[in-house]
Parts: structure tokens; C-alpha cells; sequence
């Protein structure tokens, strides 16, 4: 359970910080129209319960929901690694580490994010669950912002993934 939750909580804080400098100082640089206050990117991940707008005029609430939302959601996938992939005894940790990264930006962003309320405006209004999740596809693959495509990965391989497998394989060998 200590790792899981360290786990969870040192790959959220990774994870949020890139999010508060990329979609904040560094948004204009990346061709993004507007930059984001770290307020504003918590009110968004609140954005999949409610939907963006209604996440943006819930104000200082909305951005503490989404905090909540973030960490619950990293202790989730630190949860999961535990289950799934952390071995006693098992090598290479920054490897599964890589590799659970990349699963979980496919879930994230081909799952999770298409069939959020944080979708509508995304997606064609009545649009089911196989038509976002196409959608989103084709829209990456068209790397209109390779950057961010870039960024996504490395933060869900290295900033999230890893901290979590390597975390998770130091608690293992301290209870073995």
C-alpha cells in the first residue's frame, strides 16, 4: 500500500507540474492559442466529470476537484502496476517502468480522455464510444502539434510510468 501511494503521488506531481509549465508559460511556443494558470488546467481535469465549461465557471471548487480527480486517478495507475506488473524479484524496473508508460498513454488518451465529459466540443454530439475513440486516432496520427504528441508520451512513460515502477520495486525489496 506505501507504494502504491508514494507511487501515485511522486508520478501526479511529476505530471502536473509538466502540465502547469507546457500548457502555461510554454503554451505559445508550442503553437497552442492560449496559455493556461495552473487553476485553470485543475478546473480541466475536473472537465471530464462536468465538461469544460461548467468546470471553468466552478472556480477555486472546480480546480481542488480536479487536484483530487489527478492524484486519485495516479494512485490508481500506481494501484494498478502493483497488481499487474510489480514482481518480488523483478529486474529492470525502469523498462516495465517505460513500458507501462506507453499503456497508459493509450489508455489515457484513446480511452479515458475520449469518453470524458472533457470531450464535447471534440466530438460530434451524440457521437458513441467507438466513433470518439476513431476520431481521436485519426487526429493524432496527423501530428499536427508533434511536440505535444512527444511531450505526452515522455511525460506518461518517464514522468509518471517509471517513477512508479521504480518506487514500487524499492517498497518490494524493503518487504521481501
Amino acid at each position: 500500500m506505501k507504494a502504491i501511494l508514494i507511487g501515485g503521488l511522486i508520478a501526479g506531481v511529476l505530471d502536473i507540474l509538466y502540465a502547469f509549465v507546457v500548457y502555461g508559460p510554454l503554451a505559445p511556443s508550442l503553437g497552442l492559442a492560449n496559455s493556461s494558470t495552473p487553476i485553470e488546467i485543475l478546473q480541466s481535469v475536473y472537465g471530464g466529470w462536468v465538461g469544460r465549461d461548467a468546470a471553468h465557471a466552478g472556480g477555486m471548487t472546480a480546480a481542488i476537484l480536479g487536484a483530487c480527480t489527478h492524484f486519485g486517478i495516479a494512485i490508481v495507475m500506481a494501484a494498478v502496476y502493483a497488481a499487474v506488473f510489480a514482481r518480488p524479484g523483478a529486474s529492470n524496473p525502469i523498462l516495465w517502468g517505460v513500458i507501462y508508460g506507453l499503456i497508459l498513454f493509450v489508455v489515457m488518451n484513446y480511452v479515458v480522455v475520449p469518453l470524458s465529459a472533457a470531450a464535447d466540443g471534440h466530438f460530434t454530439n451524440g457521437a458513441d464510444a467507438v466513433e470518439r475513440i476513431q476520431q481521436t486516432v485519426g487526429r493524432t496520427l496527423q501530428f499536427k502539434r508533434p511536440l505535444l504528441l512527444a511531450g505526452t508520451v515522455f511525460t506518461h512513460t518517464v514522468l509518471v510510468g517509471v517513477p512508479i515502477a521504480l518506487v514500487s520495486a524499492r517498497f518490494g525489496r524493503q518487504q521481501d
